[in-house]
């Protein structure tokens, strides 16, 4: 197969990643700014509180969006001339079916309230989240279509909108007022609710009101599809919090979820990289295959190697995180970071290990192989959490989503193949892992030293991978090249 060139897409893959990226990180600087406020004005305990009820709404919410997000991308490439009553009929088709959910959870929730927590305490947190769920729904909506259209600055600035309105308003209630966990939650509710009317008034042009049945039967058929695989991803997102909260108690369900939000710094990048992609190689796989072939085998070791630095970075200075954003009560939330970025790593790559499977249309697998993945963990967590707590919880993700991402990909290299370079992949996977979980047994000094010994590791990391040809002498020369042309301001 003759070679072309690929820079233009990397390039453009990676401006609208950065760009999407943008709004994330308002999202993330938030957190890490928020951080210090809500860890002194919640104990632990509270925050396994905060943890359960976000689980719950994740539940609701995998319902609410029905797989249609992924459905609208394929029709919208496939049926070019209907693009709009793709979108039309996909919007209302939403909004009717997340009223006829939300209704009846909000009646529930007093009882939803006393399944979990064993108390009526939290109904209003319920009802809260789940009218905040409905309105993140729509505006979820309008954000698929900014990816369509590829309208990345109008993504990232819808996103940086709610995520400044919903923080501040928790901030102003929570601090403020002293509302407590209600405040936080009633916070984010008003954020939610502002930005939803911006973002449907900025999509109104596509919003008609004409449905077509045969495309939204069509949609309906393969998005919901995605509903099982939706539900198996949420038992890895709920199982291991009920499993600490039953084994353990509500303060370690709250240190680990300390360490989510520390591990979560890799899902801000993994989400830039989502939200360009998929449009990207929607349109490439459609009407340029032989490119396709070509980019994604590259992008994928481009993705893995990026990934995997980054996890270990986290993980090595993990600690010194702890202490910047919290207090000395959170830092033992250390322990658990290493397993759970390796986790983040594998669930930030099945958006390529699944591509296959979507293209070809074949659904099913996603039912099939994520349901056999929350199966190993219930498993994995009914066998290390009794005995190793938060760290057998992060260690059961991490296997899960491992598990996955390769029969992920064993199925989708049946349906598109790709040339893969596995002894790269072999390197940079085992060399991550020891530097990852060898390194600490180092750390056995004080501040300084230590902090000296992991600069250390992280460069003999770096320095390994480039010995042994994961990262290659004209790859550097690629990088700097393509970091000048990145940054670089369109005249």
């Amino acid at each position: 197969m003759k070679k072309v060139s690929l820079e233009k897409y990397f390039v453009g893959l990676s401006k609208d990643s950065l760009i999407y990226g943008l709004g994330n990180a308002v999202l993330r600087i938030l957190a890490l700014i928020t951080a210090p406020i809500f860890t002194r004005i919640f104990i632990p305990a509270e925050y396994g509180i905060i943890s359960l009820v976000a689980s719950v709404i994740s539940f609701l919410s995998l319902f609410l969006i029905f797989g249609m997000d992924n459905a609208i991308f394929v029709s919208y490439y496939q049926y070019k001339k209907e693009r709009k009553i793709v979108i039309s009929s996909a919007f209302w088709f939403l909004f009717f079916w997340g009223l006829i959910l939300v209704v009846p959870a909000s009646f529930l929730s007093a009882k939803i309230s006393l399944l979990i927590f064993k108390t009526t305490t939290y109904q209003v947190l319920f009802l809260i989240t789940f009218w905040t769920a409905y309105l993140t729904l729509l505006i979820n909506l309008a954000k698929v279509v900014f990816r369509l259209e590829f309208r990345a600055m109008t993504f990232t600035i819808i996103s940086a909108i709610n995520a400044v309105l919903a923080t501040g308003l928790m901030i102003f209630f929570t601090v403020y007022l002293k509302k407590g966990l209600e405040g936080y939650f009633l916070g984010s509710l008003i954020g939610t609710f502002l930005t939803a009317g911006l973002a449907l008034f900025l999509i109104r042009t596509n919003l008609k009101f004409r449905i077509s049945r045969v495309r939204l039967w069509q949609m309906v058929i393969f998005g919901a599809a995605f509903v099982p695989a939706s539900l198996s991803f949420f038992v890895f997102d709920l199982s291991d919090r009920f499993f600490l909260n039953h084994y353990r108690n509500l303060t370690e369900l709250g240190l680990y979820s300390i360490g989510i939000n520390i591990a979560s710094i890799l899902v801000f990048f993994s989400f830039a990289f989502g939200q360009a992609w998929s449009p990207q190689v929607m349109k490439m796989y459609f009407s340029a295959r032989k490119i396709f072939h070509q980019f994604v085998p590259r992008f994928f070791i481009y993705y893995l190697i990026f990934f995997f630095l980054l996890a270990a970075l986290i993980t090595i200075f993990g600690p010194e995180i702890l202490k910047v954003l919290t207090t000395p009560k959170f830092y033992s939330a250390a322990t658990v970071i290493g397993p759970l970025s390796l986790a983040m790593v594998f669930a930030a790559t099945n958006q390529v290990t699944s591509l296959g499977i979507n293209l070809a249309r074949q659904t099913k697998y996603f039912a099939f192989y994520t349901g056999l993945a929350a199966l190993l963990n219930i498993i994995l967590n009914f066998l290390l959490i009794p005995n190793f707590g938060m760290v057998g919880a992060g260690w059961a993700t991490a296997l899960s989503y491992l598990f996955l991402t390769a029969a992920y990909l064993i199925i989708s290299q049946k349906f598109i193949y790709l040339e893969l370079d596995w002894q790269k992949i072999i390197k940079l996977v085992l060399l991550s892992l020891a530097v990852i979980f060898l390194g600490p047994k180092l750390w056995l000094f004080g501040f300084w030293p230590n902090l000296v010994i992991k600069v250390l590791e992280f460069g003999f990391l770096l320095s390994l991978l480039y010995i042994l040809g994961v990262i290659e002498k004209q790859e550097v020369g690629y990088l700097k090249k393509y970091i000048r042309r990145v940054v670089k301001i369109r005249r």
